[in-house]
């Protein structure tokens, strides 16, 4: 492949539904997923699929490329081929046949006039059946002759199909970077799992952008407008939309785009939706794992941060980042912590363990590291790296799960033979150092990459079935395991347990609950797509099996990261449609009290691979980093407020104690209608892995002084230092203060 050029691909085929022209690329980081090339229609006759590919981008090696269904059906396909072109291709400078059309608002035949070109376009994913017709059902204000485009879906147990402007030139609306446009749709639905989203085209071609908004069932006509988010830097068309992911019919017509008068109030839109806010001071680091330190600031590491450059020259680096003021100190430190294990210990030291003893050679695969046995903690005292024992074996990807008495269970990740590790880890905090594996019960069983093992109120640990790398465990997928006596049972019902690769999973809120949520995932080793599957299982059920809840809006996606909130709802925002490419831009709030999805504004910046995320104690979240397929990393912070934010005045702790102990009763004077508190574990993230997260709720009694309860079982509360929060009638919490468990 030639960087800069255009390849006409072609392929003959049958299919008895649409199917679209997929290339994938490949670098010297792998394969990966480069883009769709367009629709092609249903045709029971052989019919030639052909497209001419955007410039090929630096370091591209080869294209792979082919057809594939997005809807039930059969496919038959042959005599591909794939040449250079020179051709100008329509829409490219100094084309006088169909130049770029000329920067407007104009939709070619929205409401669907019969002989008028086809300017709405079917397209979908997942397994389900759609049966796509014309309607003459409208809404009131269509003109004479107008139609819908009328989509009826069965048997959904996945995906979404979508009916959106089409993405060819005269179809899809030229726009202006940098502009904010009004897009319209008119709909009628059945589903409630309805949405309106959109599409964005730059110079890499189409992409997803974002879910605009949901939008309910309704038994007539509805009309929805919806400000566009800004349009981005070298986006010169968009698509939109509207997406059913349920059983049920879909009806819509006369989409229309415009240009927005002024700038929307973001008031009442942030009430419900919240805010994104992305800092203009880049990073001086890669934050490859991040962790909330007990003083409020964030501990950000990046060793060697996917850089073999930088592993060679032996320069590893560290920063930790004020919020408040916003502001770096850069930390020395002493080994490659790339890809290491790290949580809190009870005293607020962070212990790092594990992590990158080698890069591949030139001849190994993408996950051949070295893992090392090396381990240090980093006190926020000093901001400095000090040495505890080794390891009593090397891990890559290794997790890391404090107990109830303080002690660190540890176990997967690949070894200094970059094999997968099968030894079980244990730290004594009280003596900071790792046990000899003699000491330590073990299962000898391979947990894989990154485990998701979170401990459970009877000391037990629950495998959530999340992993990082390939395939799932064998069996169900899913495990309870009793570290003490180094017994495994599976538990049922996780779905598509193969595709949980860089899932995200979370203890829900509150902790005492037991449940906990696993979203999304993929398979980066077959470069398979994401799913957008959420299932929750109750892990104080006597026969704990998971079910199956909504969907995560929008499209499927790995790499999300998914973080419990002080108003006891569950964030899930960024990630990317398959390995390291494809970025998915939507967010959505969970509550566990319904087990509803609501889609939120998404973070502005994309972010997928080594992306992490923390709530801080004010209640945003701050989201770091991304490393797409060409090895670049995104520097900036993302910082989300939560609708919670834009509710009104927030209730504020006037006193509280600095350290609390098991079972007690502590006096707690607030300012607000105060309705209940909890305790939130400070967040220690990487690779969409945090086992340690968990809100913990503390019964509450009395009025303008409140007495709150200390649970007894620090297997439900282990040791530390947690944020304590305060949360009114209206949902709204407190800024933290920091209180001491022991």
């Amino acid at each position: 492949m030639v960087a800069g050029e255009r390849y006409d691909l072609a392929a003959w085929y049958t299919s008895t539904a649409p199917a679209s022209l997929t290339v994938f690329r490949q670098s010297a980081q792998g394969w990966s997923y480069w883009g769709d090339l367009g629709v092609q229609p249903a045709s029971a006759a052989w019919r030639r699929a052909g497209a001419t590919t955007p410039p090929v981008p630096e370091g591209t090696l080869r294209l792979a490329f082919g057809l594939s269904l997005g809807a039930t059906g059969s496919l038959t396909t042959d005599d591909y081929s794939a040449a250079r072109t020179t051709a100008v291709v329509p829409g490219d400078p100094g084309d006088p046949q169909n130049p770029v059309p000329p920067i407007g608002v104009a939709i070619d035949n929205p409401w669907l006039l019969a002989g008028g070109r086809e300017c709405l376009m079917v397209a979908g994913w997942g397994q389900n059946a759609v049966e796509r017709t014309y309607s003459t059902d409208v809404p009131d204000d269509a003109p004479a002759g107008a139609r819908s485009l009328a989509l009826s879906m069965t048997g959904h147990v996945s995906g979404d199909v979508k009916a959106i402007v089409s993405e060819t030139v005269g179809c899809a609306p030229a726009v202006e970077a940098g502009v904010l446009y009004e897009a319209t749709i008119r709909y009628r639905s059945t589903s409630a799992a309805t949405t309106m989203t959109a599409f964005k085209h730059d110079a890499a071609g189409w992409s997803y952008w974002t879910d605009l908004a949901p939008l309910p069932a309704t038994t007539g006509w509805e009309g929805r407008t919806v400000t566009l988010p800004e349009i981005p830097a070298g986006v010169d068309r968009v698509s939109f939309g509207v997406a059913i992911a349920a059983d049920g019919e879909l009806l819509t017509t006369g989409p229309e785009l415009a240009r927005a008068e002024e700038e929307p109030v973001p008031g009442g839109e942030a009430a419900q939706l919240g805010r994104w806010d992305v800092q203009a001071r880049e990073m001086p680091v890669r934050a490859m794992h991040t962790t909330l330190l007990s003083d409020g600031r964030v501990l950000l590491v990046a060793g060697s941060g996917n850089d073999r450059s930088r592993f060679d020259a032996g320069s590893f680096t560290a920063a930790v980042w004020d919020p408040t003021e916003d502001t770096y100190l850069e930390i020395d430190v002493p080994y490659d912590m790339f890809c290491s294990g790290h949580l809190t210990l009870p005293d607020g030291k962070v212990l790092i363990s594990g992590g990158t003893q080698s890069y591949p050679g030139e001849d190994d695969g993408p996950t051949t590291f070295d893992g090392t046995d090396a381990s240090y903690y980093f006190d926020p005292a000093d901001d400095t790296f000090h040495p505890t024992s080794d390891m009593a074996g090397a891990h890559w990807y290794p997790t890391l799960t404090k107990l109830g008495n303080g002690d660190v269970w540890a176990a997967g990740g690949i070894d200094e033979k970059a094999e997968g590790t099968v030894v079980t880890e244990m730290f004594d905090t009280a003596a900071m150092r790792w046990l000899p594996t003699a000491e330590v019960p073990q299962t000898w069983s391979y947990w894989g990459t990154y485990p998701h093992m979170y401990l459970m109120d009877d000391g037990m640990l629950f495998y959530a079935g999340a992993h990082t790398f390939g395939n799932g465990l064998p069996g169900t997928g899913a495990s309870l395991y009793d570290w003490r006596t180094a017994q495994i049972w599976d538990v049922p019902g996780l779905r598509a347990k193969d595709l949980r690769d860089q899932a995200a999973s979370v203890l829900l809120p509150p902790a005492q609950d037991q449940r906990v949520l696993i979203v999304g995932g993929g398979h980066t080793e077959a470069n398979a797509a994401g799913i957008s599957l959420s299932d929750v299982i109750d892990l104080s059920d006597p026969a704990p099996a998971y079910t199956p809840v909504g969907d995560l809006p929008g499209p499927g996606k790995t790499y999300v990261n998914l973080v419990n909130l002080p108003d006891r709802t569950v964030l899930a925002a960024n990630g990317a449609t398959h390995n390291r490419a494809g970025e998915v831009r939507t967010a959505a709030l969970f509550d566990p009290g319904t087990d509803v999805w609501t889609p939120v504004v998404p973070d502005p910046v994309g972010r997928s691979y080594h992306s992490t995320a923390v709530v801080l104690a004010d209640g945003r979240v701050a989201v770091f980093g991304a490393n797409p397929g060409n090895n670049s990393y995104e520097m900036r912070v993302s910082l989300y407020s939560p609708p919670y934010l834009f509710g009104g005045e927030r209730p504020t702790i006037v006193a509280a104690p600095a350290s609390v102990t098991y079972g007690q009763g502590f006096a707690l004077e607030v300012d607000g209608d105060v309705a209940s508190a909890s305790l939130m574990s400070p967040m220690s993230s990487t690779h969409q892995t945090d086992t340690n997260a968990r809100l913990v709720d503390l019964p509450v009694a009395g009025e303008d002084v409140l007495t709150a309860q200390v649970p007894d079982n620090p297997d439900l509360l282990p040791p530390g230092p947690y944020m304590l929060t305060v949360l009114d009638t209206a949902g709204i919490p407190s800024v933290a203060r920091w209180v001491w468990v022991a």
